[in-house]
C-alpha cells in the first residue's frame, strides 16, 4: 500500500510540470493561428515541428533531475521504505514516459492536420519519422522530404519516444541521486570535472590526431549500428535504463535524510 501511495504522490508531483509543458507548446500553435491572418500574403510565415520528442527529452531530463530529493525525504518522513520508494519511482518513470510519448504524437498529429488545412504554413513530423521514414527527393527547387504517415508509423513513433525518454529520464534521475549522496566538495568536483574532462579530451585528440582518426570512426559506426533499426534502438535504450536504474538503487538504498 505504501508503494501505491508513493507512486500516486510522485505522479502528482510531476503532473503540473507536464501540463504546463504541453500547454506552452500548444499555446504556441494557437498564437500562430491567431496571428496568421495578419501576416502579409507574400511573407514566409510557417510553423515547423520536426521531432518534438527531442525537445521533450530535454524537458523530461530536467524534470527527472528535480523529482528525487523532496519525494525521497517525504517518503522517509512517512515511513515509506527505500525499496518501496524505488519501486514507485520505476512505476512513475514508465507511466510518465508513456504519457509524454503519447502527448508528443498527439501534438504532431494536430500539426499534421493543420498542415492539410493550411498548406505551406505548417510542417510536422515525429522524431521517429525523421530518422526511419524520410524519403529525400531531389527537385529543381531543392531537396524535399516526403514522409508517409500511417497507423503503423504512429504506433512505432510512440514506441520510439517511450524508450528514448526512458533512457534520458533514467540517466538524469541517477545524476540527481548521485548529487544527493555527495557532500559539498564532491558536488563541486563532480560538476566541474565533466567540462574539464571534455576540454582535456579535446586537447589530447588535437595533440594526437592518430587517436582521433581511429576513435571517431569507431564511435560513428557504433552509433550508426545502435540506431540503424528501431528494435536495436529500443534494446539499447532499455539496457541503458536498466543499468542506470540498477546503479540508482545501489545509491538510494544507503541514502540518508539530510
Amino acid at each position: 500500500m505504501k508503494t501505491k501511495a508513493s507512486l500516486r504522490y510522485q505522479l502528482r508531483d510531476q503532473r503540473n510540470a507536464i501540463l504546463v509543458y504541453y500547454s506552452v507548446i500548444t499555446l504556441m500553435v494557437v498564437l500562430s493561428l491567431v496571428f496568421m491572418p495578419f501576416s502579409p500574403a507574400d511573407s514566409y510565415f510557417s510553423i515547423s515541428s520536426g521531432g518534438i520528442t527531442a525537445v521533450t527529452g530535454m524537458f523530461a531530463g530536467v524534470l527527472s533531475l528535480c523529482t528525487f530529493k523532496d519525494c525521497f525525504l517525504l517518503s522517509l518522513q512517512h515511513g515509506v521504505s527505500r525499496k518501496s520508494h524505488f519501486l514507485a519511482r520505476l512505476g512513475s518513470l514508465g507511466l510518465v514516459c508513456a504519457i509524454m510519448a503519447v502527448g508528443d504524437e498527439i501534438y504532431t498529429l494536430i500539426l499534421k492536420l493543420l498542415e492539410h488545412i493550411f498548406p505551406g504554413r505548417f510542417f510536422a513530423s515525429s522524431l521517429y519519422e525523421m530518422i526511419y521514414c524520410s524519403d529525400y527527393m531531389e527537385l529543381s527547387s531543392g531537396t524535399y522530404r516526403s514522409i508517409q504517415t500511417t497507423t503503423t508509423t504512429i504506433l512505432l513513433s510512440v514506441v520510439f519516444s517511450f524508450f528514448f525518454l526512458l533512457a534520458i529520464c533514467s540517466f538524469t534521475y541517477l545524476v540527481s541521486v548521485l548529487n544527493f549522496r555527495l557532500n559539498k566538495v564532491g558536488k563541486i568536483i563532480f560538476w566541474v570535472s565533466w567540462p574539464a574532462l571534455f576540454v582535456l579530451l579535446d586537447a589530447f585528440l588535437v595533440a594526437h590526431p592518430q587517436f582521433a582518426n581511429s576513435l571517431v570512426p569507431v564511435l560513428t559506426r557504433l552509433a550508426s549500428m545502435t540506431i540503424s533499426t528501431l528494435p536495436r534502438l529500443c534494446l539499447t535504450c532499455l539496457a541503458a535504463s536498466a543499468v542506470f536504474c540498477g546503479i540508482t538503487w545501489l545509491l538510494m538504498r544507503r541514502a540518508h535524510a539530510k
